[in-house]
């Protein structure tokens, strides 16, 4: 089993418990890809979230203000990475990056600020290797049943 195929399992497995007295044949399968970054982030939140931790993507578009027809920018520090989530009391960052894209150097400098300050920082490219370093990272703690991958 790959590890979009667990975020699956999970995803699943969710599903026919909130909905206990539905068929399960007639209960649509999840689908999930890592193609892209949007797919990857959304990859990365779903499973931390089914796995029974907290995660949230972390916006910093600013705000489009119709009074002065214009965006108005994000008061979120920049350089700051997609996802916080917080696995175990031990706050987690995630930065996406797809493709040939590349941390920049002020993402960089972030990165290490927050590692500084006791946070974990993980660059994400695909699933299956964010999948293997968060079961390398929190398998003995755990909150929810995760399926691994052999290996």
């Amino acid at each position: 089993m790959n590890a979009l195929q667990a975020l699956c399992q999970l995803a699943d497995a969710r599903k026919a418990n909130r909905h206990p007295n539905f068929p399960a044949k007639y209960i649509p399968k999840s689908k999930y890809s890592d193609r892209d970054a949007n797919g990857l982030t959304t990859c990365v939140v779903d499973f931390l979230n089914l796995s029974g931790h907290f995660a949230t993507r972390l916006a910093s578009t600013g705000t489009y203000r119709a009074d002065i027809e214009r965006y108005v920018p994000s008061q979120q520090r920049s350089g700051m990475p997609d996802v916080l989530a917080v696995v175990d009391g031990q706050a987690v960052f995630i930065e996406v990056k797809a493709g040939k894209d590349r941390l920049s150097d002020r993402q960089k400098q972030t990165h290490h600020a927050l590692e500084n300050a006791g946070a974990l920082v993980y660059t994400a490219r695909n699933f299956d290797a964010f999948y293997g370093w968060f079961l390398t990272h929190f398998t003995e703690n755990k909150k929810a049943d995760v399926p691994t991958t052999p290996a």
